[in-house]
Order: C-alpha cells, then sequence, then structure tokens
C-alpha cells in the first residue's frame, strides 16, 4: 500500500512536469497540492494546538497549585478541558493520517533517476550537497539550499514554539535539519523549504501569532496581580 501511494505521487509530479516543463516548480505546486489536500486535518491539529496554547496560563497555575497531588492535578487538568471543549489529543490522529501521506511524497523524491537530469540554478536536483571545503570553495551557490531549509525551519519554531522552555530545548534544531540537507538530494530540499513555509502560512491563519498575544495578555495578568495586593 504504501508503495503504491509512493508511485502515485511519483506520477502526480511527472503531471505537473508535463505542462510546467520544470521539476523543480513540479515539485513546488505538488507540495502545495498535497498541503491543501491535507488542510482540513492540520486545520484540526492547529485548532488543537491553539486550545492548547490558550489554556496555557491556566494548566501552570494549576501545575504549581497541586504539584504535590498528581491525581488531583490530573482530575483539575480534565475538569479544564472539559470546560474549554479542548482535547489534549485533539492533534494526534490528524498527525497519524497525514505522516504516511508526507513519508511518501518524501521517498518519491529519492526515487533514483526520477528527475532526468533536470537541474536548478544549474544544479541538478538529485545531487547531494555534502558539506566539505571543495563544495564550499568550487560550488558555493549548492549550500544556499541547506541554509534556506534551516531559516525557515528557525522560522517555523519561531512563530510557533511559544513555550519558552521548548524553545531552549530546540534551539540547534534548525542547525541539525540544515545539517541533515547536505545530505539530502536538493530536490527533497525544495521540497523541505516549500512544505515549511506552507505550514506557517496555514499556521498563522489557524492560530495566528501567539506571540503577540502573549505580549497582550502579560499586562492584563501583572494587573490582576496588582489588584490582589491591593
Amino acid at each position: 500500500m504504501f508503495q503504491g501511494l509512493v508511485h502515485l505521487i511519483t506520477n502526480a509530479l511527472h503531471f505537473f512536469y508535463g505542462f510546467t516543463k520544470s521539476y523543480a516548480l513540479a515539485i513546488v505546486l505538488l507540495t502545495l497540492v498535497i498541503k491543501l489536500i491535507l488542510h482540513p486535518l492540520t486545520r484540526t491539529q492547529l485548532k488543537s494546538m491553539k486550545g492548547m496554547q490558550m489554556l496555557a496560563p491556566k494548566m501552570e497555575e494549576l501545575r504549581r497549585k497541586y504539584k504535590d497531588d498528581p491525581q488531583r492535578l490530573n482530575k483539575e487538568l480534565m475538569q479544564l478541558y472539559r470546560a474549554h471543549g479542548v482535547n489534549p489529543f485533539g492533534g494526534c490522529l490528524p498527525m497519524l493520517i497525514q505522516l504516511p501521506v508526507l513519508w511518501a511524497l518524501f521517498r518519491a523524491l529519492y526515487t533514483p533517476g526520477l528527475f532526468s537530469g533536470a537541474t536548478i540554478f544549474g544544479i541538478p536536483l538529485d545531487a547531494v550537497p555534502r558539506l566539505s571545503v571543495e563544495v564550499l570553495t568550487k560550488h558555493p551557490i549548492w549550500m544556499i539550499f541547506p541554509i534556506l531549509v534551516g531559516a525557515t525551519t528557525y522560522l517555523q519554531q519561531h512563530l510557533t514554539v511559544t513555550d519558552p522552555a521548548q524553545a531552549r530545548m530546540f534551539v540547534l534544531m534548525p542547525l541539525m535539519v540544515a545539517y541533515f540537507a547536505t545530505l539530502m538530494p536538493i530536490g527533497v530540499s525544495v521540497y523541505w523549504i516549500v512544505s515549511t513555509l506552507a505550514y506557517l502560512v496555514e499556521y498563522l491563519i489557524v492560530v495566528g501569532r501567539p506571540r503577540l498575544q502573549a505580549q497582550r495578555s502579560a499586562p492584563a495578568r501583572v494587573v490582576q496581580k496588582g489588584a490582589r495586593r491591593t
């Protein structure tokens, strides 16, 4: 079944190449079409994420209040979820459904000879940058793709990771992903960049800009604390 999905995606890529005459553009269109098809699932996942972000301050307050009573904490958290109609596992099923499709697309781009020597900026789409002094000196433009992969990954984290503790934990992730991009065909990097940017658009549409929301809500919490002191 998985191989059938890979075959279907490969045929779709050839279909887009048929009227674009560019495998790079075909990758972009195929990625966007798949993201569009999966958007309802992504929307469900992001709505669940948004609900959890909105409840984060109350959840933290409960954790502090019942830190020595795990059973009471779990009970209070479940009541909080029910009161606000939030399912803490609401994003898991959509993600599990999407993964085989996205992995099949990723795998299809590794098919030997898929791009028939097609290039982007004069670089073969099936070429692997492979970080080395030779590449950096003779073909520096090759490194633009790992750099863009790392940059888009950083942008995604910057906008979507609102918990400072998580942000610190994933601080090196963009560099790791950029390094992995030096081991992947450039066609895969094109897919990664487009897919990440498309996800950011979906996130901003469904969730908005949580960092700004957090900043706007901070003064309100300060006022409430000041009022309790008086």
